[in-house]
């Protein structure tokens, strides 16, 4: 077997997952993806007041049984109860439809959404899929697995122009898809190609029919009058829903329940005082707003603006961190002015009473606050949140909001060193617990990190630390992408930087990164000279950390190289000095890629001694992925041996939990050993099968060495099974990949050639 599964980064055949090179004040991260649940609003809105839209209910329960249908559109401006007609329209459906919900109250990146979808459906999930295989993905499982997605707000990420992300998304779902639906809310109705055009169902969405807004208004709310004042009274507001919550709100507030409507002219609302007057409705109900603030006390006022500050739904106690004296009661009364929104309480959930700003209501209100104010309300939030910030061990994402949010808040306040010591400082955990960097990192949450540096990278300076530093990041984020170019030109970047000021360990750190890109890249003796000169410098530093990740990068690269006996001696220096320092998952690495090396020196017994130790270690610590490629590697070992099927036994035990975490390196690595050790047992058809589903994988995360093994593995397969230009055609690509490489699989591809071409040359 010559694909070998390894705990470090990236040899020749082998499985592997590297160790950044970072500032030591920050420490270093490998990183193991698996896929916990993304921070995605999935709360459905409540549905208090209903009257009415029982023809616009009819249309979309047509619209969903159409098989020819595949997106419903509900369209308005804001206010006229789209989302409300969503929940309603969910509630009435019958369990033979799963619904997914998702609120796009702020604006998720594709990557963020999709790999929510992809869990939810129980489908894989790999952070370096590009936006056009990520949407193939999303695609290819709402056709495997059929449901109702509901897309709340998506006006949030969709562009006037229509060439946004989620607009290729919906338009590539309008060509392909079947079997699921799309309910859409938005403000604007989305533009596609006029033969997609069959496959959607537009509702735009009105004022409520002239009854039902009637019986809204005296029903719901106990206003009175004759037909006709009634009729004048909501035709006034264009039997606009949410206009009609606010006015009629603050009547019953303000007069009490059974009050004629003709007493509106008493408001002081131009819309109904002035005849024939007509605005738009948002326009009207940026006036009641405006209106219903001024009529506040100032107290409420002020709570009111600066709760707007808010991002998603809250409790009290967070009210109180921005506005120490708010009460339930008072919140609740807000509530029912119609300024906030209020859900329930549920017990069972361990969930209290919650509230959340509608956006229309919470852009009119923040409009009207003082900047001052609204300073003062974000540094607020941020020193509660970073006062209620739960400790290690995180779970999911979830765990992590009160971080996320502590983030916002110090950008919204241009407090970007703050910001990115909330996602840097570490917080007293081990391995991914350490801090919310290496939780995000050894999740494989690349992409979200990318834009959270991003923007600390945008609103700092040259100067700050937290710029120099977050090009780090980012150079380490799209490392784990696979996109080697980028993270070449952010870590040149932070090198350039590091070495004008002076900063010897942020040289250092950038050497050692740009050495573990290039590795990637196959250029070996490149990466070699990036990691000595890293060393040299760590060395004179006593940075014994980053000297032991140094031995570890070049003790790969050698062995890469096919230099075993010069790889083992970084390895034993990179596990020593992890052993002295306490670096258990370090320990585990080294254990790992020692193990590799004997193996390759077919010293079989001491290569499983030490897969079985780094196997052990990796299960103490939860480190799943260790777990994972130590059976992958303890899998080589015994088909080294000859015993093919327990070698399968292991792989099939490194593929599953491989798939389980979402690690699709694993995956292909794992398909492709089973598919040799089967091509041993002579059982071409399935380990051609097997080989090609790996191939197919590693050319899509662009994994060369890999490409190269599967390649070579087809070779020998057509060759046994007499397709002779086949042979010679998987062969040559892979000799030439593997010399391109450098790797020592060119020996093996030289050799299988000549047998290819002596038998039956082309």
């Amino acid at each position: 077997m010559n694909q070998t599964a390894n705990q470090n980064h990236l040899g020749p055949g082998d499985n592997v997952a590297g160790n950044k090179t970072v500032n030591n004040y920050y420490g270093q991260a490998s990183p193991p993806p698996v896929t916990p649940t993304a921070v995605i609003d999935t709360t459905l809105p409540p549905v208090y007041k209903w009257q009415g839209r029982q023809e616009e209910m009819d249309k979309l329960k047509t619209a969903l049984n159409d098989d020819n249908i595949r997106l419903i559109e509900i369209t308005a401006a804001g206010g006229y109860g789209k989302t409300a007609l969503a929940a309603k329209f969910k509630e009435q459906l019958n369990h033979d439809w799963r619904v997914f919900w998702v609120n796009f109250n702020q604006p998720y990146p594709l990557a963020q959404f999709g790999r929510w979808l992809l869990e939810q459906l129980k489908q894989a999930y790999d952070e370096k899929w590009d936006e056009e295989t990520l949407i193939q993905q999303m695609i290819q499982a709402l056709i495997a697995e059929p449901c109702l997605l509901v897309l709340n707000n998506l006006e949030t990420v969709l562009t006037a122009e229509g060439n946004s992300v989620y607009h290729q998304f919906l338009s590539q779902w309008l060509g392909k898809g079947r079997n699921s639906k799309l309910l859409l809310t938005s403000r604007e109705q989305p533009k596609f190609a006029p033969n997609l055009l069959q496959r959607c169902y537009g509702l735009p969405l009105k004022g409520l029919a002239e009854a039902d807004a009637i019986r809204y208004v005296t029903e719901d709310y106990g206003l009175t009058g004759t037909d006709g004042e009634l009729a004048e009274f909501v035709n006034k507001m264009a039997r606009h829903p949410l206009l009609m919550q606010l006015v009629c709100s603050w009547m019953v507030d303000e007069l009490g329940e059974g009050v004629c409507v003709t007493e509106s002219e008493n408001l002081g609302l131009d819309l109904f005082a002035v005849e024939g007057y007509h605005r738009d409705t948002e326009t009207c109900v940026r006036e009641v707003v405006e209106a219903s603030l001024k009529r506040l006390s100032e107290r409420l006022g002020d709570i009111l603006k600066r709760l707007s500050v808010l991002r998603g739904i809250f409790a009290l106690d967070l009210a109180q961190g921005l506005t120490a004296e708010v009460t339930d009661t008072e919140l609740r009364y807000l509530a029912r002015l119609s300024l906030l929104q209020e859900f329930p309480p549920e017990p069972l959930k361990g969930k209290r009473r919650r509230f959340q700003f509608l956006p229309l209501i919470s852009m009119v209100v923040q409009q009207q606050a003082d900047s001052e104010v609204l300073r003062s309300a974000h540094q607020s939030a941020l020193d509660y949140f970073l006062a209620h910030l739960p400790a290690p061990p995180w779970e999911s994402l979830d765990d992590l909001t009160a971080y996320l949010e502590g983030f916002y808040h110090a950008g919204e306040l241009g407090e970007w060193q703050l910001a990115f010591d909330i996602l840097n400082e570490e917080r007293g955990g081990e391995g991914k617990n350490k801090s919310v960097y290496y939780f995000l990192d050894l999740q494989g949450f690349y992409r979200q990190q990318a834009q959270l540096y991003e923007q600390v990278s945008a609103g700092s300076q040259r100067e700050q630390d937290c710029y120099r530093y977050s090009l780090n990041r980012l150079g380490n984020c799209y490392d784990s992408l696979g996109q080697y170019e980028k993270a070449i030109a952010y870590q040149q970047q932070h090198h350039d930087i590091s070495e004008e000021i002076g900063d010897r360990q942020g040289v250092a750190a950038s050497l050692g990164n740009l050495g573990l890109c290039h590795r990637s890249l196959g250029k070996y003796q490149t990466a070699i000279k990036y990691h000595k000169k890293s060393l040299k410098i760590q060395k004179e530093m006593d940075d014994r950390q980053s000297v032991a990740n140094s031995y570890g990068s070049l003790g790969l690269c050698y062995r890469c190289l096919g230099k075993y006996q010069k790889a083992i001696k970084y390895h034993k220096r990179h596990h020593d000095i992890s052993e002295e320092i306490g670096d258990r998952q370090g320990v585990a690495t080294s254990l790992g890629n020692l193990g590799s090396c004997y193996r390759l020196l077919e010293r079989y017994e001491e290569a499983i001694a030490h897969h079985q130790q780094s196997l052990d270690i990796s299960e103490e610590i939860g480190h799943r992925q260790g777990v994972a490629i130590s059976l992958g590697n303890l899998g080589n070992c015994y088909g080294s041996l000859g015993q093919y099927e327990k070698a399968i036994a292991y792989y099939q035990q490194y593929h599953d939990i491989s798939k389980e975490i979402g690690y699709r390196r694993g995956i292909a690595n794992s398909l492709n050993n089973i598919g040799e050790a089967l091509l041993k047992l002579e059982n071409y058809s399935e380990a051609e099968s097997k080989i090609q589903e790996s191939l197919v994988i590693s050319q899509e995360i662009n994994v060369k060495p890999f490409i190269a093994e599967s390649l070579k593995a087809l070779a020998e397969i057509a060759h046994k099974t007499n397709r002779p230009e086949l042979a010679f055609t998987h062969c040559q690509e892979a000799l030439e990949l593997s010399q391109q490489l450098g790797i020592p699989l060119v020996k093996d591809c030289e050799e299988l050639l000549a047998k290819i071409q002596d038998s039956d040359p082309p």
